[in-house]
């Protein structure tokens, strides 16, 4: 590839040179140009480009290249050299030239980005030197170490696994080795990286927010609590171990950004500490951008593909899905820029990924109990910190209790709590305890002369053993020895039934007390882990956190999966991959028991169908016999209402759909204490969401729910418990908008529920015309989509002429979005733009019609048509906008405004009243005005759907829907503006 060098030389105290050289720095061509220059483009950048309203960035990418270009042309020369193998811009960081955004370079056609062969602009933190390329790929596949930081009470809170599953998933076909840190901290990255060889990496990810405070960037990362902790360049320096890769990736916001030169951003000071090549971004940008954007780069690089041509498909890529943030991906090098980092797939030789390590550690004493390793424990990040948080900051508990439903991995995390507490000094207890085991494993570790002096009057049975540990524990820490870590794994066998629940067994309770007691009243740091398949009742446990566990899910659950070789879609169909899953339930035992023990079998369909029909041959590897006579008919009920839910809800949503229930608070309680009711991470009990288990129903056949037409009540209520809770502007997930739209359209009785759900999105959508995250308006009509077939075909206008007629005209203006919802979902349009760009004509004209005859012929589709047509000169979209809304940026709800106002005001009167703006109706445009597109009908039966400029060619107009083709000569004023596309009924 070749290398376009651009820098700033001083000449004097006011002016520069502006320099442009391909390989040698000696022959180069230059312009002379003051300082100031440079500062009044900076300024141009904060007004036009880093604010709120950005001006075109296709505008301002054109003032930058003609900058670049001058009047001699030197850039428009350059740019015609050949580059059959794409040209980089290396534009040099210093004098203020990083602040300026160099991505939307722009020749008045289009983006230099898009173009074929590739034009990548590039930071260049120069000295002097030109840039020399390194093409060494290894011949194996890309190994990528990735961290994710979501600290504790940092909002916006990230969902720090969604980026990581979409690498996984944009790059299966092209497998990488996606080593991950699932801490958050850098301390513990450091512990990672010393495990591996120099140069083992290729790619260093780190995903999270950061931010700039005094002037200095920073990242914001996690202690090993989940803390925030605000991490400087050299922080991340030093937890890479000097062992820098070939390309770091600082996907947080701004950490390409350098203010004016003053402050240099985190990529450059990376660059300055000997690192390669780094990506950040140059402004705030949002997750789902970023992740696009880290998808299509490893996908590129996976496949052998350059830097340069990753992130040239990355631009082109984002470009083309309309991703807004596209251009704040900015590429930093120094010297050195790598090409490909790994062969292509089908290099001779290339080694294959490494095979999913299925091997587990044994730490008990007898061999017996086994956990995952290090290497393959997935997620449980959360679960891990508070418990960490518990055990080393929180002096009122003397340990955790972690439980759930057997195969949740509790024995797991309490090993990997072992790891990452050395401090202390380890006890590993299974199952059963009592009295003369816990004295052998305490004396199997007093092995210093001072020590052993202790054993005797620890054994004196004489001695209540309270004060028997008491006094070991005071003892010890007097000579300043570790404290005592007791995991207790496996602590069901110290229970039994009571009263629907468990207690400890009488030869248990008294040890228990006993080392609670000692820790306690002692003040000594010793602490006590137990796992246990329930909550037991017992006061002992107001000393204890209880962290309570969910299956694996998203990102969490693809890891696991990438580790179970059976599960991988190459070797499996997707109907029984799904099967699988659905039996699975997310519980990480039952998908390693399907993966080696069924799915590697030749008849894994009937294995699967066996299974599923005969839960006996594996309910005993999440649940014990004697808990059935726990489970009675009471405790079904409650947990079959629970079933409605398809996520993990609040309480007082499970308690909603309950309540009708005898003593259902109680029930609730003691389906969490059996591990029937899965429960979130948080620490704070009223941010915790629960859901019961989907594997019960699979095991007995009474947890089920109730059949029709009495389950309809429970999805009422359960919506509208959901939309009580969920139902406004703050709620930016559409997880949650997806369940309560399917919970209101799954009420078959409720022949209005689909415009009442539409009614709903309404109410909290944002209606402006710039980008939005539209995720009410996305969650509705995906839901919609799956009931398209329950949506009524005829009287589709009737409810729209009621409301014109008694001039309701926002009902109406709602009404007439919601016809166009319905044709959209029953005609399987893809998006509101296809929709109008195909709406039927017939519809369309009754509809105008409707608003005509109402309206004293002041409102309708034909008389903003009318508008439209009387405009003339360049961005008739923006006049129009101005004419009939006010604004193109101007929210639904101000238009409504403005127009009740107006009838308020008896100005509705003359269609030909100079005040007059035809606004309605308005919803339907106002709701896809960002991808400018627009139907409408004029007064004379012309069908007129308007459509971006960017998109129409050689002159071309598509027709809509039962529309004539009409061409357009290539000297029309049409060929010019923004675009018609032209037909009649």
């Amino acid at each position: 590839m070749k290398i376009l060098h651009i820098s700033l030389t001083l000449q004097g105290q006011d002016y520069v040179s502006l320099r442009y050289f391909w390989d040698k720095p000696a022959d180069y061509k230059e312009h002379r140009l003051l300082l100031a220059e440079i500062k009044k483009l900076s300024d141009k950048a904060e007004t036009d480009y880093y604010t709120r309203l950005p001006v075109d960035y296709a505008t301002t990418g054109q003032a930058l290249y003609n900058w670049l270009d001058k009047s001699d042309r030197i850039l428009a020369n350059a740019l015609k050299e050949p580059h059959p193998q794409g040209l980089i811009i290396a534009i040099a960081t210093d004098k203020g030239l990083a602040h300026l955004p160099w991505e939307l370079l722009h020749n008045g056609h289009s983006f230099l980005v898009e173009k074929t062969p590739p034009i990548i602009p590039v930071r260049w933190v120069s000295n002097g030197k030109a840039i020399t390329t390194a093409n060494s790929p290894q011949n194996r596949p890309l190994n990528v170490l990735f961290m994710a930081t979501s600290p504790l009470g940092v909002t916006p809170e990230l969902d720090y696994e969604a980026e990581e599953g979409k690498i996984l998933q944009a790059t299966a076909r092209a497998p990488i080795d996606l080593r991950v840190e699932e801490s958050g901290c850098l301390k513990e990255l450091s512990y990672v990286v010393r495990e591996y060889e120099t140069g083992y990496f290729d790619i260093f990810h780190l995903t999270g927010h950061a931010t700039h405070e005094d002037k200095k960037p920073f990242f914001l990362a996690e202690d090993e609590y989940g803390n925030r902790v605000d991490s400087g360049t050299a922080d991340i320096y030093n937890a890479l171990q000097f062992r820098f890769p070939s390309l770091i990736f600082l996907s947080g916001c701004r950490t390409g950004y350098s203010a004016d030169g003053a402050v240099p951003s985190m990529a450059e000071e990376l660059l300055k500490m000997s690192a390669t090549a780094v990506l950040g971004w140059g402004q705030n940008v949002r997750d789902t951008d970023a992740t696009a954007a880290a998808s299509q780069l490893y996908w590129e690089l996976s496949q052998g593909g350059t830097v340069t041509q990753a992130l040239s498909s990355t631009y082109r890529t984002l470009i083309q899905q309309k991703t807004p943030d596209w251009h704040k991906l900015r590429l930093y090098v120094a010297n050195t820029l790598p090409e490909a980092l790994v062969t292509t797939l089908r290099t001779r030789g290339r080694k294959q990924l490494p095979k999913p390590s299925t091997t587990v550690e044994f730490r008990d004493d007898e061999n017996r109990l086994r956990v995952a390793k290090r290497e393959d424990f997935v997620g449980r990040r959360r679960q891990l910190q508070n418990c960490l948080r518990t055990l080393k900051t929180d002096f009122d508990k003397v340990g955790i209790l972690i439980h759930g439903m057997g195969g949740w991995g509790k024995s797991t995390i309490a090993s990997r709590l072992w790891d990452r507490l050395p401090e202390h000094e380890k006890i590993l207890w299974w199952r059963q305890i009592d009295e003369s085991y816990l004295i052998q494993k305490l004396k199997n570790k007093l092995i210093k002369p001072a020590q052993l002096e202790l054993i005797p009057y620890l054994e004196n049975s004489q001695i209540e053993l309270k004060y028997r540990l008491s006094y070991l524990f005071n003892q010890l820490s007097e000579m300043g020895e570790k404290p005592f870590l007791l995991i207790v794994d496996d602590f069901e066998w110290n229970l039994e039934p009571r009263a629907g629940g468990y207690i400890l067994k009488d030869t248990a309770a008294p040890i228990l007390k006993a080392l609670v007691e000692a820790i306690q009243e002692t003040g000594s740091n010793n602490r006590i882990i137990i796992t246990c398949r329930y909550e037991f009742d017992s006061d002992l446990l107001e000393y204890f956190y209880k962290q309570g566990l969910q299956p694996l899910k998203g990102s969490e659950l693809t890891k696991k999966l990438n580790r179970l070789d059976n599960f991988q879609s190459d070797k499996l169909p997707a109907n029984l991959r799904e099967w699988a899953l659905n039996l699975a339930d997310g519980n990480p035992r039952l998908l390693e028991f399907l993966n080696n023990e069924v799915l590697s079998k030749q008849d894994a369909e009937d294995e699967l169908m066996k299974l599923e029909q005969t839960p006996e041959l594996w309910k005993e590897k999440i649940i014990w016999e004697e808990l059935y006579q726990l489970i009675d008919e009471s405790l079904q009920k409650i947990l079959s209402c629970c079933l409605v839910y398809e996520i993990p809800v609040s309480m007082a949503a499970l308690e909603a759909v309950c309540n009708e229930l005898p003593n259902y608070k109680q029930q609730l309680k003691r389906g969490l204490n059996l591990g029937l009711i899965e429960v979130s991470p948080e620490v704070k009990e009223e941010n915790r969401v629960y859901r019961v288990s989907r594997i019960l129903p699979h095991i007995i056949t009474n947890i089920r729910l109730p059949e029709a037409p009495k389950v309809y009540s429970l999805y009422q209520r359960a919506s509208d418990k959901l939309h009580e809770l969920w139902g406004n502007k703050e709620n930016k997930n559409e997880e949650k908008w997806q369940e309560i739209f399917r919970l209101k359209f799954a009420n078959k009785e409720n022949p209005e529920r689909f415009r009442q759900g539409f009614y709903q999105m309404l109410a909290v959508q944002q209606y402006k015309n710039s980008y939005q995250e539209l995720k009410p308006n996305q969650a509705f009509e995906f839901e919609l989509r799956k009931c398209a077939d329950d949506l009524v075909g005829d009287g589709l206008c009737e409810a729209l002429a009621n409301y014109l007629k008694q001039k309701q005209w926002r009902k109406a203006d709602e009404e007439t979005a919601w016809i166009f919802c319905q044709v959209m979902v029953k005609e399987k349009y893809e998006s509101w733009y296809d929709l109008l760009v195909n709406f039927p004509c017939e519809t369309l004209r009754k509809i105008n019609q409707l608003w005509l005859d109402n309206s004293n012929n002041t409102l309708g589709i034909s008389i903003q048509g009318g508008v439209y047509q009387s405009l003339s000169g360049y961005d008739k979209w923006g006049q129009f906008c101005n004419r009939v809304w006010g604004s193109p940026c101007e929210s639904y709800n101000e238009i409504m405004e403005d127009i009740e106002e107006r009838e308020k005001n008896k100005m509705f009167v003359e269609p030909t009243s100079a005040n007059l703006l035809a606004k309605l109706p308005a919803l339907i445009y106002t709701y896809t005005s960002n991808q400018s597109a627009y139907s409408y009908i004029d007064s004379s039966g012309s069908v007129y759907h308007r459509y971006n400029n960017h998109q129409v060619q050689n002159s071309l107009f598509y027709r809509a829907k039962t529309c004539k083709v009409f061409s357009v000569p290539d000297d029309s004023p049409m060929n010019h503006c923004d675009g018609l596309w032209i037909g009649s009924l």
